[in-house]
């Protein structure tokens, strides 16, 4: 037996365990330890649970008792114990209940899973017999005390005996606490082909033994009696969604892959909440749980200064002001100092605003974004999403369905639910229950919805108008989806993913009903009215929004363009204990600059220690008179810069809210907002929002011109009287003008005459700044030197009046605004650019995606200088191997506006295709790939190939496959997989499969078989349908348009003879550049700059040598 040494050391080891679990030594004889064979660590644990010792009791005097612990906090606690075969779905149904009863319900509960015990709990345990009943008893032991604290506790474990699960049960009756066995039920094929951890794939290798259910070994003990019973396989009753699973299964028993792999996850996400839905029925049924309780809503009231105390009247306005002069000088008392910042409606002060952004950009380029049906927007949708994205509209979640547009227009408010559970529907309004339009008859749901909802302010209709066409390309997605979940892709004129929108509601745009109730005033011609309603089209889109995209426009601008979270963060580092906003669509200038520093001067007199300015210029939709955007923001930079406004207690950061100017009615919304980011008062001035009638108006209606639509003192006064306002307080001064002796801004004393008026202030107007600007002229050297006839010819700004450095901006832009040039590149707002490649550059970026087809993309060499994507890019990279080219990328991964190489253009741009005076969009879906063109190539447009039909006249196609996104204009070597011989309008259009060769797959992906190995048949499948299919949505009726169609029978060409077209059409190109030969289609066409003269036979040798290097490349080929 070799040395006894290491038997005698286990012998002690085991004796030493043996006395400390409760054994007596001296009541046995001593027996040579290499008589017994050692007990299993099983065995001796049961012995120690058999017997425990007499000197440990249960303390329970004085205890709380389990009734007064539940009336105490108001949960009675209990077990739900869901036991299955591995794979059935325990761990992943809990988490999802977990989830809506913690976060939904507030359900104090906390999920005991049995993987996750291993890590902490159970960390000594192993797989044995003996260890698995061990883990089962710690679960259950655990289990019961945190029920006896009041806490949910869920346990799931495979769990196979009945016993075991019984005599939990047993330990819970005891102590009175509910224990709820729930049986999730799955067949072994169904947890087969689930097989989340591969653990039945092991099995059937031979790699495990005694699998839980499969093996003789290990037996699983079906409950006979559950308290609960889950048919996941029929996704828990739910028989429409358990057929798609069942097409799911077959997948799988195909051979396709396993469940998680072939179904959609929507699907798998719609059967998981079915059996998440019957558990809390389940339990809201016997009463273990409760819905979570909202707080009592309170009618939001404003106590703004009714009654001041007579010294602080002193101390603010004159004794002898008039009345009108000490009402503008009074201060809302309905905040004190240290108290907490008021946030948006719909959440409590002291929490984060609310924000959809899904900043994953892996996602809005992935299969589950491309494979939606686009929506195209305008620029003012795109500033609509933005703001509802990033929470500036909280609560509301998406466009309005038709019942919160109805309420908003009558009742400038909105009744949102609080209580609906279901994930889509958070922040809905106005429409019966579930996802679906409008229920206006629903008179029971909307006597719930208003004893159990919130109203809030809502004054601006926020809606996405869409056209018939638009409209019919829903229509048929919904019919198609049989009751099943729509989600829709809304895109940028960018042609850039922005939001996906959950369950669309498509409903009739009232256009006059809404203008009526908006603007209160009839005029067509009104620059909103006119642009955004009645040149959009006769159908409107409602709908939550699933998840927004960050927006980010590209011009320089985005730094300033802060979110509600970063803006609080911005207070927060600025030690801000009051936040005043100010918002602003001009230049600064001196009076605005006073009414900001008045602002801080009231806050800092009411005991503030370090109120801070929100310097808010607008940044969404505006009309095209309006100082552009980029103009502006560089002039508060410089306000800043020079110390009219300080850095150390002012935050400049755009709104992206577009203006509609609808004057008391839009204030309200202005307001609003900033309490999203928890602004405690807003700087109110004379007339905003507010515009004149417009000239056609005036004409019809016999009015003066420049009448104004509103009275200039309403919109301040509707503001104070809003029920909608909250906590926030506004502050006001009033009119203010330039005192000449001082140099500041002052209110007119209290009695001064019109002449002596005259004689020491000037009235600085917006008109007067532009002539000042037109006229370049510089600032007055001092007080001193203001000229007497100032007023009717202003030749010199007022010192003070602005900064030297913001001045000047303004001066250089109203001395250049008329030119052609500057009109075309103003920013007027912010708008979308396209993602362009390093080496790239754009003419008129502001022309993005409209009609007038200006918008254009250069590419650069090294030094800057323009080159033609066509001419000047070689075909082969420099170190290029055999099947490797360059393409120019034309349109990226996941964008749909479709760009392309202009042939007949100086240097040959890349520019949005138009058709019909429209910029065109794909309308099949979003790119799944980088579009592109093969460089020196061309498709004869006079020679016939075998099928009769001609070459398409443009440079060789290419769908370069790999996920990741190439900007336009990028030049990327590739790898030539294959080949697609497209027929369109009787023409061959060869289009060819590539893969950048920086992919991560490039190693082990080299043609089209291996193509579909490593990322599935499926693409292969769908490029063939995306080419046949993607024009017929552009169609009236596209279930009626013919398709396109292929060369054969549709087969991809092999790698072999894709390279042979690449030369083909290599040799096509260089033959119509050598000749110059022009046909009808060919004679514009830019064919390169010319090069310095050779002489005749030196060219002629250079270009036969070149010939023939190429006839040997491709044969080699």
């Amino acid at each position: 037996m070799g040395s006894s040494k290491p038997m005698v050391a286990g012998g002690i080891a085991v004796a030493l365990l043996y006395f400390l679990l409760g054994g007596n030594e001296s009541s046995h004889k001593p027996t040579p330890f290499i008589e017994k064979p050692c007990a299993s660590m099983g065995e001796l644990r049961q012995k120690a649970l058999d017997g425990v010792s007499a000197n440990i009791v249960m303390d329970t005097f004085d205890a709380i008792k389990h009734n007064e612990r539940v009336d105490a906090i108001g949960q009675k606690g209990m077990t739900l114990w869901m036991t299955g075969l591995s794979g059935s779905g325990k761990s992943t149904i809990g988490k999802a209940l977990e989830r809506k009863l913690v976060l939904e319900d507030g359900v104090h509960m906390y999920r005991l899973d049995g993987d996750n015990l291993r890590f902490g709990l159970s960390k000594d345990l192993r797989l044995g017999a003996d260890d698995r009943k061990e883990q089962i008893r710690r679960a259950y032991e655990v289990s019961l005390m945190m029920a006896d604290s009041g806490v949910l506790s869920l346990v799931s474990l495979i769990s196979p005996f009945q016993k075991d699960r019984d005599h939990a049960r047993k330990l819970h009756q005891e102590k009175g606490i509910p224990f709820l066995e729930v049986f999730v039920e799955a067949s072994v094929e169904d947890v087969k082909a689930r097989d989340p951890k591969g653990l039945y794939k092991a099995h059937a290798e031979g790699k495990i033994k005694g699998m839980t259910g499969l093996d003789a070994s290990a037996p699983y003990d079906i409950p006979a009696n559950p308290d609960i019973l889950l048919k996941t396989h029929t996704c828990c009753g739910r028989s429409d969604h358990a057929a798609e699973l069942d097409k799911c299964k077959a997948d799988v028993n195909a051979g396709k892959g396993k469940l998680h792999d072939v179904c959609p996850a929507s699907v798998l996400d719609d059967c998981i909440n079915d059996c998440v839905a019957q558990l809390r029925d389940e339990l809201l049924n016997k009463g273990l749980i409760s819905p979570k309780k909202e707080p009592e809503v309170v009618q939001p009231k404003i106590e703004y200064v009714e009654k001041i105390v007579e010294k602080e009247v002193e101390k603010e306005c004159p004794k002898a002001a008039t009345s009108e002069v000490r009402a503008e000088c009074m201060v809302p008392h309905d905040k004190e100092p240290g108290d907490a910042a008021g946030h948006a409606d719909g959440y409590a002060d002291g929490t984060a605003p609310q924000s959809l952004l899904h900043e994953d950009e892996d996602y809005w380029h992935s299969d589950e974004v491309t494979n939606l049906q686009p929506v195209p927007l305008t620029d003012n949708d795109v500033h609509w999403v933005q703001v509802i994205g990033e929470g500036w509209a909280a609560p509301l979640k998406g466009f309005m369905r038709e019942g919160a547009l109805v309420q908003a227009l009558h009742f400038e408010s909105v009744v949102f639910d609080t209580q609906d559970d279901r994930e889509h529907n958070q922040g809905a309004s106005g429409y019966g229950p579930g996802p679906k339009n409008t229920a206006f008859g629903d008179y029971h749901y909307h006597q719930t919805l208003l004893k159990n909802g919130v109203r809030v302010s809502m004054p601006i209709p926020i809606v996405l108008p869409i056209s018939d066409h638009t409209k019919m390309l829903i229509n048929r997605k919904i019919a198609a989806a049989d009751g099943r979940q729509v989600q829709l892709v809304l895109v940028s004129p960018a042609g850039e993913p922005v939001a996906v929108l959950n369950d669309p509601e498509v409903f009739a745009f009232r256009k006059e009903e809404m203008i009526a109730r908006s603007w209160g005033a009839w005029d067509l011609h009104h620059p909103y009215i006119k642009e955004n309603i009645m040149e959009q089209g006769e159908w409107l889109l409602g709908g939550e929004f699933h998840r927004v995209r960050r927006v980010l426009y590209r011009d320089g601008l985005d730094k300033f363009r802060l979110t509600p979270a970063e803006l609080l963060t911005k207070f927060q580092e600025k030690g801000a204990d009051a936040v005043f906003a100010f918002q602003t669509r001009n230049p600064t200038h001196a009076g605005h600059a006073h009414l900001m520093k008045d602002g801080r001067k009231q806050l800092l007199e009411r005991g503030f220690q370090n109120p801070v300015l929100w310097l808010s210029p607008l940044g969404g939709w505006t009309k095209s008179d309006d100082v552009p955007l980029d103009v502006r923001v560089g002039q508060h930079e410089a306000i800043i810069e020079e110390h009219m406004l300080e850095d150390d207690w002012t935050v400049m950061s755009i709104w992206p809210s577009p203006m509609v100017y609808s004057g008391p009615t839009e204030v309200q919304w202005h307001a609003k907002s900033r309490r999203v980011v928890g602004a405690d008062y807003f700087i109110v001035g004379r007339d905003p929002a507010g515009l004149s009638y417009s000239d056609n108006h005036a004409e019809e209606f016999k009015q003066k011109k420049g009448e104004d639509v509103y009275h200039a003192d309403h919109g301040r006064y509707v503001l104070q009287m809003s029920p909608g306002m909250g906590n926030m307080g506004l502050l006001a001064s009033g009119a203010v003008h330039y005192e000449k002796a001082s140099g500041t801004m002052k209110p007119k004393p209290d009695g001064m005459s019109k002449k002596e008026f005259g004689e020491k202030f000037l009235k600085i107007s917006g008109s007067k700044m532009r002539a000042m600007g037109k006229k370049m002229v510089d600032l007055c050297d001092g007080v001193d030197s203001i000229p007497s006839n100032w007023a009717e010819d202003p030749s010199c700004v007022p010192p003070g009046f602005m900064v030297k450095k913001g001045w000047d901006i303004m001066k250089n832009y109203y001395a250049h605004k008329d030119e052609p040039e500057v009109i075309a590149n103003a920013i007027v707002y912010s708008k979308q650019r396209p993602d362009i490649a390093l080496l790239a550059e754009s003419d008129y970026p502001t022309k993005v995606g409209l009609s007038d087809d200006k918008y254009a993309i250069y590419l650069k060499d090294a030094e800057g200088k323009r080159i033609s994507p066509w001419h000047d890019v070689d075909l082969q990279p420099a170190d290029g191997a055999e099947g490797e080219y360059n393409i120019v990328v034309e349109i990226p991964r996941g964008t749909n506006a479709k760009y392309e190489v202009m042939k007949d253009l100086e240097n040959n741009p890349i520019k949005q295709d138009m058709k019909k005076g429209k910029a065109r969009f794909y309308t099949y879906g979003m790119a799944f790939f980088n579009n592109g063109m093969f460089p020196q190539t061309w498709e004869d447009s006079a020679k016939k190939d075998d099928a009769g039909n001609l070459g398409d006249n443009d440079p060789l196609d290419v769908m370069e496959v790999g996920n990741t996104v190439r900007p336009i204009g990028s030049i990327v070597p590739v790898k030539i997989l294959g080949a697609l011989a497209l027929v369109d309008d009787g023409e061959t259009d060869y289009k060819l499969i590539a893969l950048a060769k920086d992919d991560p797959d490039a190693d082990r992906i080299t043609d089209m078989e291996s193509l579909a190995e490593v990322k599935g048949e499926a693409l292969s499948k769908r490029i063939k349908d995306w080419l046949k299919m993607y024009k017929t949505t552009d169609k009236s009726d596209p279930d009626k348009a013919s398709p396109n169609d292929f060369l054969g029978e549709g087969e991809y060409l092999s790698k072999k003879e894709s390279i042979e077209i690449i030369a083909e059409t290599h040799a096509q190109w260089k033959a119509l550049r050598k000749t110059k030969k022009t046909t009808a289609k060919t004679e514009n066409f830019w064919m390169g700059k010319k090069k310095k003269a050779k002489k005749e036979k030196e060219v002629e040798e250079e270009e036969k040598e070149k010939e023939e290097k190429e006839v040997v490349e491709t044969a080699t080929h």
